[in-house]
């Protein structure tokens, strides 16, 4: 097998370890479980806000 094809290989696993294993165990931590209920509460839609939005957007909710 040649070096191109494990380095290929390698990368792929690491994908899956971390979408499959990783995200999983992230998404059962208490800031995460927190930060979702907080959102839901407030009914804001966390796919609709934009990344340049975010630290802006934990201001904005503070002043309320």
């Amino acid at each position: 097998m040649s070096l191109r094809r494990v380095r290929f290989l390698a990368v792929i696993l690491a994908v899956l370890v971390v979408w499959g294993v990783v995200l999983p165990r992230l998404a059962t931590t208490r800031t995460v479980r927190e930060r979702t209920q907080w959102l839901e509460q407030h009914q804001i839609d966390p796919a609709a806000m934009y990344y340049t939005e975010l630290p802006l957007m934990d201001r904005i909710l503070a002043d309320e």
